[in-house]
């Protein structure tokens, strides 16, 4: 268990080790050392899966003749090489480890005496964390008890000033070395699902603005006076500032409480992004956390929060995530369970982009892409792929939370009177307002006499990831008449003595010509109805979660129905009726072939089949039927069983069971590691 203390008490391990360092010294002072590792340090690999350990120093004595480097790997000899030597001469090692979970052993020989060595040196992936207090993440850090894994390494600073510092293994360790919970989660989720060491170095801020972490002197890069030259001599203390390949940003509250610090975000940022581009070349990957709603009002929250969203598209190096309704906010910071959240949707997307887990683009957080018109309803799509829903309403302290009104067009929260979700667009229903221009979605800030802080409903997709907040997105196309809801008058009077009505005689009507001519079509009189296809194009494919996905070429006015046979192709019976051009049967389960057709107004489909049987990754979110089930790659599951259910899961790779899994007492459950039987 981690206990919390600011600073790092390290005094009966000095009184160990201090003697040991002093006759080193003594022994040995005629060695220089450039490079060296670390022991418990994570070397970064490479694309090869391997990594370099870089031994390099100047011996400055004579008298000596060799120089040997030998590596062990869990106590078996991996690599050895000498070099001879005469007089001041500069010596250099560069093998390279495989990656994994294993432990190496580093040792220089001078002429055959052991003169410098590091244990437990392993090859996997190191992550550096920067940002302000929600990139540590202290709620539930006292009760937090690490996963016993020795590979998961942090490096903890002792000493700016002395560059002191050295990499510890969380379960190992006794008290809390100022890591954070984002980090200790991130690590220990990707380091079971990947099987890699994973190691963390943490250089973020608790209340630093941008402005103090972008702080960098050109002439000193490692000046300690600054944040930003802290962090740059944490990670050469830590050896990783030339291998460091990914760093998380999380940040965004500072700025976002005032005015003039929100607005100019963008460009301090881009100072930030320079900075780090700079000073660690090999960086591939920044993670660029969207801030939440805050409590302060400041209208332009929500400009600095759009530019976190759109920092992708401007940075090459940027991926991106929202943490709007993450669970357990207080309008700042968050409970255990909402940064051990965050760390897991962040995993899956490093999980993509690092380990090649290309499991659905749903696990991003769903991205506004255009704004337009079709027919009378706003669309707003999002990226392809996406599976959106559009929430239903809620009540928080007996106050109602609904959708509307926190979709604000022109600035407005009036006009929006209802939405649903279809494919990867929400359409909207709009009233009270003549060619609006812009939407924002999600207020820049949020507090009311009922909660302090947001507490309402968000747009999400089918992974439950929260669409990213925007501000202030153009709406294309030509505006529709849209029609007006006026609010009736309060306690209207009644008229006094009213006057009779004046009666003005209509004029005759005139006769019809005698061949009338049809209006043109497309004209106020006579609009066009939607096109119907007579012929419908029906595709059907498996989606991880357990159900098939139907597509086809429709539109959002006519009605199709939908019929499906199981096992059967003669016998397919209506299971649904909808408009628009997709659906989603949820009722099916493995082991089953199913039929589809789509039928409409003089339109039909040709049947369409598809086996469900071994799907390469399943997402398993709702209990089934059955006591089997397997997949050719992974399985993720949510679900809790019951106090009576079998239920065995099967993958080649993973099983990852996820916050919400539970076999309570009376279960039987099996996980295993092997290949797909469903029968």
């Amino acid at each position: 268990m981690f206990k919390l203390s600011h600073s790092y008490q390290k005094k009966s391990f000095l009184k160990l080790i201090l003697p040991i360092v002093f006759c080193w010294q003594t022994a040995y002072s005629q060695i220089s050392y450039h490079k060296f590792p670390l022991s418990n340090q994570v070397l970064q690999r490479n694309e090869q899966n391997e990594a370099t350990v870089s031994v390099k120093g100047l011996l400055t004595e004579g008298n000596h003749s060799s120089i040997t480097l030998k590596i062990l790997r869990e106590a078996s000899v991996f690599y050895e090489s000498t070099i001879n030597v005469t007089g001041v001469s500069s010596f250099e090692f560069s093998p390279k480890i495989n990656a994994g979970k294993y432990d190496y052993t580093v040792t220089l020989y001078l002429d055959g005496r052991e003169v410098k060595s590091a244990t437990r040196v392993a090859a996997g992936d190191v992550f550096l964390i920067y940002g302000q207090s929600n990139a540590l993440g202290y709620g539930g850090i006292n009760e937090y008890q690490p996963a016993r894994d020795p590979f998961l390494r942090y490096y903890v600073m002792y000493d700016f000033s002395q560059n002191s510092g050295e990499w510890l293994v969380p379960f190992e360790t006794a008290q809390w070395p100022g890591t954070g919970l984002i980090a200790l989660e991130l690590q220990r989720v990707l380091s079971q699902k990947y099987n890699y060491p994973v190691g963390v170095v943490v250089a973020a801020v608790g209340g630093a603005a941008i402005k103090a972490l972008n702080d960098r002197n050109p002439q000193n890069p490692t000046d300690q006076s600054s944040n930003y030259g802290k962090m740059i001599i944490q990670a050469n203390a830590s050896g990783m500032r030339e291998q460091i390949k990914y760093l998380v940003f999380r940040h965004g509250e500072s700025d976002g409480y005032y005015f003039g610090d929100s607005e100019n975000y963008p460009e301090q940022f881009s100072i930030l992004y320079k900075h780090l581009n700079t000073d660690f070349p090999n960086l591939k990957k920044i993670y660029n956390l969207q801030a939440n709603i805050l409590t302060q009002s400041n209208h332009k929250a929500g400009y600095l929060r759009d530019f976190q969203r759109r920092s992708k598209y401007l940075y090459p190096k940027i991926s991106t995530l929202s943490t709007v309704g993450t669970r357990g906010y207080d309008g700042l910071h968050y409970v255990f369970e909402g940064y051990q959240q965050t760390a897991l949707e962040l995993s899956r997307i490093i999980g993509r982009e690092v380990y090649g887990n290309f499991e659905s683009n749903n696990i991003y957080s769903p991205d506004i892409q255009r704004i337009y018109w079709e027919g009378s309803r706003l669309v707003l799509e999002f990226d392809a792929g996406m599976e959106m829903r559009y929430p239903q309403d809620s009540t928080a302290n007996y106050t109602l939370r609904s959708m509307k009104d926190f979709i604000y067009v022109d600035g407005r929260n009036d006009v929006v009177q209802s939405g649903e979700g279809i494919a990867n667009k929400i359409y909207l229903n709009l009233a009270n307002i003549n060619n609006p221009k812009l939407v924002s979605y999600l207020p820049s800030w949020f507090a009311d006499n009922t909660y302090p802080f947001y507490n309402g409903v968000h747009i999400k997709n089918s992974f439950g990831m929260r669409a990213f907040s925007f501000d202030n997105v153009e709406i294309g196309g030509q505006a529709p008449e849209i029609p007006t809801t006026p609010d009736p008058p309060t306690n209207p009077e009644p008229p006094t003595n009213p006057e009779p009505p004046v009666v003005t005689p209509e004029p005759p009507t005139p006769d019809p010509p005698v061949n009338p001519e049809p209006p043109e079509p497309g004209t106020p009189n006579n609009p066009q109805p939607p096109v119907t296809p007579t012929s419908l194009d029906l595709a059907v494919s498996l989606h991880e979660e357990l159900m098939v996905h139907l597509k086809w070429n429709g539109n959002a006015e006519t009605t199709y129905h939908i019929f499906r046979g199981v096992n059967n192709s003669d016998n397919l019976t209506e299971i649904g009726a909808i408009k628009g051009d997709n659906y989603y049967d949820t009722q099916v389960e493995l082991n089953n072939r199913y039929y589809y057709k789509i039928t409409a107004d003089n339109a039909q489909s040709a049947v369409k089949d598809v086996l469900l049987k071994c799907l390469d990754s399943i997402l398993l979110k709702n209990l089934t039927q059955l006591a089997y089930i397997g997949a050719n790659s992974s399985i993720t599951a949510y679900i809790a069983l019951n106090s009576t259910k079998q239920l065995t899961l099967e993958a080649n790779k993973f099983i990852d069971l996820n916050h919400g899994f539970d076999a309570p007492q009376g279960s039987v459950f099996t996980a295993q590691i092997g290949g797909c039987k469903n029968d």
